[in-house]
């Protein structure tokens, strides 16, 4: 079946911390949190929708984890940040600062995965009256509370007389969110990156009374690359919860049979508006399955069977096209050469040789829930050949578009997208796929270094 040996990358997934943390203090909101959402949400701030002039100011990525008070990730987080231009200015109609810069757009959010990371493309923020440089996040986790904080750097002369950072007296809460700002080695244009790890105040979430599977009540359906919520036919959907198997393994060639995928692995299956799903994937707290054909679209129920029990069913929206890029590791796409390399930085995955993308050449991305193929491609079905997409797709790298010799479908569900790598300075850029007005749903980023 081609594209199986992508399949240990693409759903990779990072096991418990287990270490004592620091809980990050909560912080004031601030009164600049936006009165006016600005026109595009995503967690690329430099460039608003569609836009081809950036925001102004020096890049900075900034990224971490949300994880629990026992160092657990916290999936299905949804991280808000929002702050001031490279001016000084926010998006609000009260700013101190009036001359904001129209293509920033001050405010993203970001719902985390299973890894519990996030990541944000922004500007370094500019300086207004009474306050050091800063960032503020909201953190909504349903149903066990919200934190609202900030980030500071290192090194600001400000720091020392800013009233809202010293008035956090506990030292290693006030350490937790002073950062440093690390230069991204290689990059042409000068950018920086800050990581900030979240400490929420909760214990680790602990499995429901009874002895069935039960689905996540917390984003527990999502496309399996791009971890939005929802499904689509014939795409790879993660679901996550617990109890959901006794037993942990990906299916085999003797699970395949006359060319059809199996749709049960040790008595687990799933069923998406009433269809059998075909698993590919199982573990106590996660199934990876191919969504069966479908005609419709709207919110259908998704259900866990296994010997323990069936699920309760879990309503879901489904979409005929819900487009994802896998990721390998701090969100880097996962991305290969012409010859099967993998595209990153060095030592991105442990065991795994990386090296950048070189401007111009061709590189293949992969992903899922872009729809449908001419000629269509039947969901629990072995591959065997390619089957460009239906509908035209556009990769944007930066803020260049980059060519797509090849678009469409070469393996169970995986979409592979051959791209001709933009004429770009070294550094890090985000990599988004739009599909029938549809974008992947994160800046997915990758590494281009001459």
């Amino acid at each position: 079946m081609r594209g199986a040996a992508l399949a240990p990358f693409l759903w990779h997934t990072k096991g418990a911390f287990a270490q004592a943390l620091t809980q990050t203090p909560e912080l004031t909101i601030g009164p600049y949190y936006p009165d006016k959402m600005p026109l595009d949400l995503d967690n690329d701030l430099l460039i608003i929708n569609d836009a081809i002039t950036p925001g102004v100011g020096e890049v900075m990525w900034v990224e971490g984890r949300v994880l629990d008070s026992s160092g657990n990730p916290v999936r299905g987080a949804v991280v808000e940040i929002w702050q001031a231009d490279n001016n000084g200015a926010y998006i609000h109609t009260s700013s101190p600062i009036r001359n904001r810069d129209t293509n920033f757009q001050g405010y993203g959010k970001f719902e985390t995965a299973s890894d519990g990371r996030y990541l944000f493309r922004t500007v370094k923020p500019g300086i207004y009256p009474g306050r050091t440089r800063h960032i503020h996040y909201q953190i909504k986790t349903p149903g066990r509370g919200n934190l609202i904080t900030q980030v500071h750097f290192e090194g600001e002369p400000l720091n020392a007389n800013d009233g809202v950072l010293n008035g956090v007296r506990d030292a290693a809460q006030k350490a937790s969110i002073i950062r440093p700002v690390e230069a991204i080695a290689g990059s042409a244009i000068g950018e920086k990156r800050v990581t900030f790890d979240i400490v929420m105040g909760f214990t680790p979430e602990q499995a429901p009374a009874g002895s069935g599977p039960v689905i996540s009540s917390r984003s527990g359906v999502v496309n399996a690359a791009g971890l939005q919520p929802g499904a689509t036919p014939g795409a790879w959907v993660a679901i996550h919860g617990f109890r959901l198997s006794d037993t942990t393994r990906a299916w085999t060639a003797d699970d395949i049979r006359n060319g059809k995928l199996p749709t049960s692995l040790d008595g687990v299956s799933v069923t998406i508006n009433g269809k059998a799903a075909y698993v590919y994937f199982i573990s106590p707290t996660q199934l990876n399955v191919q969504a069966p054909a479908e005609v419709i679209t709207g919110t259908v129920q998704v259900v866990v069977n296994n010997p323990r029990g069936i699920s309760a069913a879990t309503p879901v929206q489904l979409q005929t096209v819900l487009p994802g890029l896998f990721r390998l590791a701090d969100n880097y796409v996962t991305a290969t050469t012409a010859d099967g390399s993998y595209i990153g930085p060095p030592n991105l995955v442990t065991g795994l040789s990386t090296t950048p993308a070189r401007p111009l050449d061709t590189i293949v991305l992969y992903g899922t829930g872009f729809g449908p193929t001419v000629p269509d491609a039947v969901p629990g079905e072995v591959v065997n050949g390619a089957s460009p997409l239906l509908n035209p797709v556009t990769i944007r790298v930066g803020q260049a578009d980059a060519q797509v010799v090849y678009a469409g479908m070469t393996g169970v569900g995986l979409y592979q997208f051959n791209v001709v790598v933009p004429d770009l300075p070294n550094g890090d850029y985000p990599v988004v796929a739009q599909i029938a007005g549809i974008r992947t749903s994160s800046a997915a980023r990758v590494r281009i270094e001459r």
